[in-house]
């Protein structure tokens, strides 16, 4: 098993990757425009996280896709220092497939700006990130109820743990957190 890898770079804020720890992922278009509005869009960028994360052996738990970020909770391997390559992978790919498929979109120079992560060392703070991304369309105004959306984890969730998610809800507030997300 890899030991934990902290690292520094010029231009980017440093990564702790931990293996078999939980990371909370936020990307985000350029400029933040609507490129992930359509549902086409979506799907290809959520079918290409899930393929990333296996090629790799990270594990999607949960996830939101908006119009213009996503938030995703995944779970590493015993190599977690691949995270930043299943993201150059899965944001080249998805962009290559958005110009190629929406005549509208094919001159834009960029689709997909960055893509932060956190190590998650509490449970407190894990729980409060799963309710952050679980409630994320309400805090942007998608939906009104968080299980209207269609395009998250929570949805297929509730159906299976709705007591569950409801006493995290209540024990976990995810709008105390401080996230990235002006979006």
């Amino acid at each position: 098993m890899d030991k934990e890898i902290y690292r520094i770079s010029a231009h980017n804020p440093p990564h702790l990757f931990r293996p078999n720890a939980k990371y909370f992922v936020t990307g985000a278009t350029y400029l933040k425009k609507l490129f992930l509005a359509s549902k086409n869009i979506k799907t290809k960028l959520l079918t290409s996280i899930k393929k990333g994360c296996e090629k790799y052996s990270w594990v999607l738990e949960d996830w939101v896709i908006l119009d213009n970020h996503y938030h995703l909770m995944l779970n590493a391997p015993d190599h977690p220092n691949t995270l930043s390559t299943i993201f150059n992978e899965v944001h080249k790919f998805t962009a290559i497939w958005v110009k190629k498929n929406l005549p509208e979109l094919k001159d834009e120079t960029r689709i997909f700006y960055n893509y932060w992560d956190s190590c998650i060392t509490y449970e407190k703070s894990y729980f409060a990130r799963l309710n952050y991304i679980y409630f994320n369309p309400v805090k942007h105004g998608y939906v009104k109820e968080a299980s209207d959306y269609l395009w998250g984890s929570y949805r297929v969730r509730l159906k299976a743990e709705s007591y569950y998610l409801n006493e995290l809800r209540e024990k976990y507030p995810w709008d105390k957190i401080k996230v990235k997300d002006d979006f």
